[in-house]
């Protein structure tokens, strides 16, 4: 019985010494425009050092391939070259591509990464748009039907000379996907990432789910702003898209001037102030919340009534708040 006990203490030691250094890890940077949270639980320090920095990295690596401002990027590239003749693509930007054309197909052109061939226009820290005629020039141009995927080939042409690509409307959700991939691979279970307005949760927070805020719409002046509603989430993506994010007022007609293209007509959409999607995938979390958004109400929820496994919560001008089916009201501040 002694030696019984001896070796319960032994083994329960062993438990205890292995458990000793569990506990959170976090890191937050900037990043694709934007702040990057990656946070998990686990229980080797070095090892958990060793995977923010990968995430981070990561993320990173995706900046450089898919921001329009980089001019090496392979975004950059296509946009210089694609409509000169069929460009080779990655696999990547293949996946992104084709996503994306999925998305404007569903949702009848309501998502179109062509939105940048007048979206380029916008420069929002220095409270400029472009000029009516210009725009009126420029959007013949935005049409995902002049984007040319040839999947077998691995190519992709611009089949007009003023199309401009940007995937702002889907990087960032694929991009928390792919360190939440990263920390799955590495044995995480309990996980949450972010960029900006999505998120990428693994798991839930240790036996509780964690506690994610949808932002007050008309609370970003403030240093801490306020979270007009809480969800308690676990194993999901959700991603919001907001007026509020890059805008600026227009001094003349006092209109607020903000980054989420309407493809028909070039200008800032009107109606819909906050679009949150929950889903699978922040690689198709992201593009719904700006389709969503640029649908608006009535046919933003029955898109998304429509489909399987999608939940959205939308905030109108007037501060109305919509739900999907799926979802009962949460807790509201």
């Amino acid at each position: 019985m002694k030696k019984l006990a001896a070796r319960c203490v032994i083994l329960l030691a062993g438990i205890y010494s292995a458990h000793a250094h569990c506990e959170w890890y976090s890191d937050t940077q900037g990043i694709m425009g934007t702040e990057v949270s990656i946070t998990f639980w686990h229980d080797d320090p070095a090892q958990a050092q060793q995977l923010l920095a990968d995430g981070m990295a990561e993320m990173r690596r995706l900046d450089r391939e898919l921001s329009p401002w980089i001019e090496s990027s392979e975004l950059a590239t296509l946009n210089r070259l694609a409509a000169k003749a069929p460009q080779k693509i990655s696999s990547e930007m293949l996946f992104l591509v084709d996503k994306s054309l999925y998305f404007s197909h569903l949702t009848h052109g309501a998502f179109d990464i062509t939105f940048a061939s007048v979206g380029w226009f916008y420069d929002y820290r220095e409270k400029k748009q472009p000029s009516e005629a210009q725009r009126s020039a420029l959007l013949p141009a935005i049409n995902y039907r002049w984007l040319k995927l040839d999947k077998t080939a691995g190519t992709l042409a611009y089949a007009h000379d003023n199309v401009r690509i940007d995937l702002g409307g889907i990087a960032k959700g694929y991009a928390v996907d792919r360190v939440a991939q990263l920390l799955e691979n590495a044995g995480v279970r309990n996980a949450t990432i972010s960029a900006g307005g999505d998120s990428q949760i693994v798991g839930d927070k240790r036996g509780k789910p964690w506690i994610i805020g949808i932002k007050n719409p008309r609370d970003g002046g403030k240093e801490e702003a306020e979270a007009a509603i809480l969800l308690p989430l676990e194993n999901t993506a959700i991603s919001t898209s907001g007026d509020y994010e890059r805008y600026f007022i227009d001094q003349k007609t006092g209109e607020r001037v903000h980054h989420i293209i309407n493809p028909r007509t070039g200008k800032s959409v009107e109606g819909v102030v906050s679009v949150t999607i929950l889903g699978p995938r922040g690689s198709d979390t992201d593009p719904m919340s700006t389709s969503v958004f640029v649908l608006g109400v009535e046919k933003g929820l029955a898109l998304v009534n429509s489909l399987a496994n999608f939940e959205c919560i939308i905030i109108d001008k007037t501060g109305k708040v919509f739900y999907s089916d799926g979802l009962m009201p949460p807790q509201q501040n």
